[in-house]
């Protein structure tokens, strides 16, 4: 850790690198994510392809063949009886986050590692995640009035059996949402009502936004301002009636403003906020630490000792013979409890094991012989953008001009005296502050200005990487 340049005598002092090097020892930080998958309706795919949300909703869906019949063993290993319950494809490493949070600097908003910085941009969310780039700023948020007694209104209406909403301020519990997932109202067995499907969208969506895009603190419940946006995508019938917003740099931002808050907390249990599953994208592509292997081609279902695969799911498997189920999982090697471990695979790792450009030409041509989806590649006039990013209240930059070799750019030393956002800017936080819906309508809307601006506000740097 002493190769870091820790920059900011402030921050050090507080700084999960800085405190290692001390000699303390620090836990690894916690995720506010999902524990298991939602379900999609085939009725919303064009509502979330209007919005610019269904590459990822694809990418974290749950699906049928996950919500299998699991049978228990008894001690001699024969099957006592089916138990419903969903198999789990993705796991997130919070060792393998974490290192990436102690080597992360606020001041540059780039990994400091012993090779040099790195950093996701938004051409990582592009071909990570396919959410758009274009269109507008997401910020700043607000709540609409009586948010509380409309939702349990329209909820109830479609689902007179449901419970009724809690009345905490903050916003809805995920518990509550959860009974509208298709899977607890019927489906596919019974057919839902629009009104239903509509409602269970919205619901959906905001566990989207809430568990995956824009994690926060709040465990139990997902914040009211979201709300607005994800009832408009529900409850539209026509693509231009859906606001396009630039769902992707709200997304990097609230990812950098998780690292900027993760690398000084060491408290057990804290959380690492943003989007975790980005990040984690993010490490797989690039270094060998981790990375787990995964299988496309086996197959899923129940096989017996011998490796006979049954391939009917919910079979009963015959009395008398032992049974395993093959699940379909994200990785099946998953590296986990690994922290130390990690930690000094990083501070050893030689940058001619770092993976630059895992979306170069020849790489992608490689990898994927059909082809990749023009979605990952349909904003690319953004990614060299010099405007700010912005989620609700927090405003968040990135320094391209430090990570050009990950565009296989000539990466030029640090240039001095590049305008930054200042300080109290990059502080800007609902927390604690009693700031009025007008008063940050003027604090943020020269950023929000600014990126409209943004697929010509770039850097022009067309050097290659020496």
């Amino acid at each position: 850790m002493s190769l870091y340049p820790l920059l900011n005598g402030t921050i050090d002092r507080g700084h999960r690198a800085a405190l290692m090097q001390g000699g303390k020892n620090l836990d690894v930080l916690v995720t506010r994510t999902p524990k298991t998958n939602w379900m999609t309706h085939p009725s919303w795919v064009d509502r979330l392809s209007w919005a610019g949300l269904l590459p990822l909703a694809q990418l974290v869906e749950g699906t049928l063949e996950e919500w299998v019949d699991h049978p228990n063993l008894d001690e001699a290993g024969e099957p006592m009886q089916l138990k419903k319950r969903q198999v789990k494809r993705f796991s997130y490493d919070r060792s393998l986050l974490t290192c990436l949070v102690d080597r992360w600097r606020p001041e540059t908003h780039t990994f400091h590692f012993p090779w040099g910085e790195m950093a996701p941009t938004l051409q990582d969310v592009s071909y990570l995640l396919g959410l758009p780039l274009a269109g507008d700023a997401i910020g700043p948020l607000e709540a609409e009035p009586g948010w509380l007694a409309n939702m349990q209104a329209r909820f109830l209406a479609a689902v007179p059996t449901a419970t009724g909403l809690n009345d905490d301020p903050h916003g809805p519990r995920f518990r509550w949402l959860s009974q509208f997932q298709i899977v607890s109202l019927g489906y596919p067995a019974v057919d839902l009502s629009d009104a239903q499907i509509d409602r269970s969208l919205e619901a959906y969506i905001l566990w989207l936004f809430g568990k995956t895009m824009f994690t926060e603190n709040h465990v139990t419940t997902v914040d009211a301002r979201f709300i607005g946006i994800a009832r408009e995508i529900a409850d539209t019938r026509c693509p231009a009636d859906i606001v396009q917003r630039s769902f992707g740099s709200a997304v990097l931002a609230a990812t950098y403003r998780g690292l900027c808050k993760g690398c000084l907390l060491k408290s057990r249990k804290s959380g690492l906020v943003g989007c975790p599953l980005l990040l984690q994208l993010w490490s797989y592509e690039r270094f060998p630490i981790g990375r787990p292997y995964v299988s496309i081609d086996t197959p899923f279902g129940l096989e017996d000792m011998a490796g006979a695969y049954v391939p009917a799911i919910g079979d009963l498997p015959t009395m008398g013979s032992v049974w395993a189920r093959r699940e379909r999982q994200f990785a099946h090697t998953q590296v986990k409890g690994c922290y130390p471990s990690f930690t000094v695979q990083f501070d050893s790792l030689h940058e001619d094991q770092v993976i630059w450009e895992p979306y170069s030409y020849q790489t992608i041509t490689s990898r994927y012989l059909v082809g990749i989806s023009a979605l990952c590649t349909r904003d690319r006039h953004y990614w060299m953008t010099k405007a700010k990013l912005v989620f609700d209240v927090t405003v968040e930059e990135m320094a391209l001009h430090r990570v050009m070799r990950q565009f296989g750019l000539c990466q030029e030393p640090a240039i001095p005296d590049i305008p930054r956002i200042p300080d109290h800017v990059h502080k800007y936080s609902r927390v604690g502050g009693n700031k009025s819906m007008v008063v940050w309508l003027q604090s943020i809307s020269p950023y929000v200005q600014e990126w409209t601006m943004a697929p010509t506000n770039i850097w022009n740097e067309v050097g290659p990487f020496d």
